[in-house]
């Protein structure tokens, strides 16, 4: 019988190719303290700072997600303030003004345009000052969000919590919109949180968000919404084998205001691009036909049963009686 070990290892090694996980956070577009110029060490087989797991665990909890087919989280950087005349701004628009409270990084609720003047200065003079006019961004505006249906309170605690793990040391604010609260004339149907993030941390450290922050951000919004009870994944449009292209957004922005259509979205793909895709969509499902394998040796009656589920879902065939071979080198990952 193959060893929980060793199973644990085949998972990491093909979970972590397939998911594009990186081994550590030590990465070109990783924060540098500004002071120093070191990076921040980060702890091999622990969560990350975004809460996601860098361990086998982890891999099974996105696998899982990919077989219930869970919801994608969106988490994208909407801009950010370059000076406190900006930063107001910003935390005026996602605040309308005073009408829907602000939380602090330290579970501070600001209500009222009196208190998010406070606020506003409690960022300008409280660790780096920022001046009122800048030439660099001096704060970090994001968004995180969930389709509509998903529970509020849900989206909002696992915002919190995402925000305490990944912006620990930071000064930020939040602020949750919904369909039944947002006094907009407009206001979106899908819950979403507005997180204005102070660019540096209380000890100097720089945020520098880089595309492979960004997924880790997407990975840590949906860790937090699971651990709330929602089903959430946040894997890329190719481990989900989904090769149709999404339509543009001022494709969706004209079909809403009920234009006609002329000659914008999607052009016809070219002959290296529908090569390059298939060659694509093959090796990701090679890549899951190797987790197949490994989950189907495992002795944990929960891994064969995902296995079994990961084989549906994909229609893969199911090894009979086939034990997974070494672990991967450095050359097949």
């Amino acid at each position: 019988m193959v060893s929980r070990a060793r199973i644990d290892g085949m998972l990491l090694d093909w979970g972590a190719s397939l998911f594009n996980q990186p081994p550590t956070l030590h990465t070109k577009g990783a924060p540098r303290n500004v002071l120093t110029g070191r990076l921040p060490k980060v702890r091999k087989g622990k969560a990350t700072k975004g809460g996601t797991l860098s361990n086998a665990d982890g891999i099974r909890a996105k696998l899982r997600a990919v077989v219930k087919r869970a919801p994608e989280v969106m988490v994208k950087i909407s801009g950010g303030g370059k000076g406190m005349i900006q930063i107001k701004n910003h935390m005026d628009y996602i605040s309308r003004n005073g009408q829907i409270e602000l939380e602090t990084q330290d579970g501070e609720v600001v209500n009222g345009r009196a208190e998010l003047q406070m606020l506003r200065d409690e960022w300008k003079y409280g660790g780096f000052q920022v001046a009122e006019e800048g030439e660099v961004k001096d704060a970090f505006n994001i968004v995180l969000s969930m389709p509509e249906g998903t529970p509020a309170l849900a989206v909002k605690n696992a915002a919190r919590d995402f925000a305490a793990r990944e912006f620990g040391g930071y000064q930020y604010a939040m602020a949750l919109h919904t369909y039944d609260t947002d006094p907009d004339q407009d206001p979106a149907k899908h819950p979403h949180v507005h997180l204005t993030v102070k660019a540096r941390g209380l000890d100097g450290t720089r945020l520098n968000p880089r595309k492979v922050d960004l997924q880790r951000w997407r990975e840590g919004f949906a860790y937090a919404l699971r651990e709330h009870g929602v089903e959430a994944a946040a894997t890329s449009r190719q481990a989900r084998l989904k090769t149709e292209r999404s339509e543009k957004k001022s494709v969706q922005e004209m079909k809403h205001r009920g234009e006609a259509l002329h000659s914008v979205g999607k052009g016809a793909a070219g002959a290296d691009r529908v090569a390059k895709a298939r060659s694509t969509e093959a090796d990701v499902r090679r890549k899951y036909a190797n987790l197949v394998v490994a989950l189907n040796a495992s002795p944990d009656v929960q891994d064969q049963r995902l296995g079994g589920e990961l084989s549906d879902r994909f229609r893969l065939t199911r090894p009979i009686d086939q034990e997974p071979k070494d672990r991967p080198t450095g050359r097949e990952r």
